[in-house]
C-alpha cells in the first residue's frame, strides 16, 4: 500500500474496521515506513487523549429549549446611536468644523508671530543709519529738488 492510502486508513485501523488482509498490510507498512509510523503514532496518541476525556452531556430539555428559541421571532434591537446615518453626518460635520476653526486659529497665530518677528527685525536693525533724518524729511522737499 502507498503512504497516502495508509494515512487515509488511520481512522479505520483505530476503529477496527480493517479486514485481516488490509490490517496486515497496514501493520507491515507502518513497521517499514518511518514517516508513516511517526504520523500513525501522533494520530493514535491524539485519539487516546480524546478518549480519556469525559463527554459532556447536555442538560435535560436542552434540545427542546434550543428549538423553541429558534422558532421565536427575532426581537429587533435598535442600532447603536453612532450607527445612525444622521448621527454620523452630524459627527462628521462637527469634526470638519472643529478642524477648520483650529486651522484658522492656528493660521492667525502663525501670521501674528510672523508679523511680530518682522517688526522686531526692522526695529532692531538700523537700515538707514545716520541718514534716517534726511530720508524722513524727503517728503518736505519741493518738486524742484531732485536726488
Amino acid at each position: 500500500m502507498s503512504c497516502r492510502k495508509i494515512q487515509a486508513s488511520f481512522d479505520e485501523r483505530l476503529d477496527g474496521r480493517l479486514d485481516a488482509v488490509r490490517q496486515q498490510e497496514f501493520d507491515a507498512h507502518i513497521a517499514a515506513c518511518a514517516e508513516c509510523r511517526r504520523e500513525w503514532q501522533a494520530h493514535a496518541a491524539a485519539w487516546q487523549t480524546l478518549l480519556r476525556h469525559e463527554a459532556i452531556e447536555p442538560s435535560f430539555g436542552f434540545v427542546e429549549r434550543t428549538l423553541r428559541r429558534l422558532d421565536e421571532p427575532e426581537t429587533v434591537v435598535a442600532p447603536a446611536r453612532w450607527r445612525l446615518p444622521v448621527f454620523r453626518w452630524a459627527m462628521l460635520t462637527t469634526v470638519v468644523i472643529a478642524i477648520g476653526l483650529g486651522g484658522r486659529v492656528g493660521w492667525r497665530h502663525y501670521q501674528g508671530n510672523k508679523q511680530a518677528q518682522i517688526y522686531v527685525a526692522v526695529h532692531e536693525v538700523d537700515f538707514f543709519g545716520e541718514d534716517f533724518e534726511v530720508i524722513a524729511s524727503l517728503d518736505q522737499l519741493n518738486g524742484d529738488n531732485e536726488l
